[in-house]
């Protein structure tokens, strides 16, 4: 199959051949081989660490589960970009550095699937599920146009952390998120749901905080 990749100084046409259980990610591997020039990244290989996102033919997803097969029956060739409204290290490989710092300010607890803390003897239920991928971000049609929007990550992180048992400082998330640089600036394209690979639901997210900022104002 051909492989079109948009690299630092330009499109880059490869050729590769791969089985038919074939993912993009083994496509990246193989062009790797003979190209250790080409700047990727990916770790876990199972969708669950979220470094290797990418958009594949103008769309968002997880090179490791996204199967190569159907793409490869047509006489065009695949096209890899890096993800957009990230900052460009170099080729496919993108600088998480802003998006984890507005992740940062959530500061949101961190929940396994079955968790008993150690001194009130409470279970909690797990509620996070993001994989900090930052498909969502690259699909948002307004964090392009305003780099201090808080993006669909960080207040779906918002939304999940107010649903928390732990008690966040709600005041602060709340000011945080309640203003033209927070949900308010979403446009409701519901483009972060579509491309999510964990079913986080951002769009949603956002809608819930909406709802509840206006239930504050309501007499």
């Amino acid at each position: 199959m051909k492989v079109r990749i948009k690299r630092s100084l330009g499109w880059q046409d490869y050729s590769v051949v791969l089985p038919a259980s074939a993912y993009v990610l083994d496509a990246l591997e193989e062009i790797g081989k003979s190209d250790p020039s080409l700047l990727f990244r990916h770790a876990c290989h199972h969708a669950s660490c979220g470094s290797c996102g990418l958009r594949l033919n103008g769309r968002e997803c997880l090179a490791c589960i996204t199967p190569i097969a159907e793409l490869a029956r047509s006489n065009q060739p695949v096209r890899l970009e890096p993800l957009r409204n990230f900052p460009i290290i170099g080729d496919l490989l993108v600088d998480f550095g802003p998006f984890m710092a507005k992740l940062d300010r959530i500061d949101m607890p961190l929940v396994r699937q079955a968790e008993t803390h150690p001194t009130d003897g409470l279970a909690y239920t797990r509620f996070e599920n993001c994989i900090e991928c930052g498909l969502c971000v690259s699909a948002c049609p307004i964090v392009g146009s305003d780099p201090h929007y808080a993006g669909p990550a960080a207040l779906a992180a918002v939304w999940r952390s107010l649903e928390e048992p732990r008690q966040p400082d709600v005041p602060r998330l709340l000011q945080l998120t309640n203003g033209e640089h927070g949900a308010w600036r979403c446009h409701a394209a519901f483009e972060c749901t579509e491309v999510c690979p964990s079913n986080v639901d951002p769009a949603g997210a956002i809608m819930s905080l909406r709802r509840r900022f206006m239930n504050r104002k309501a007499p």
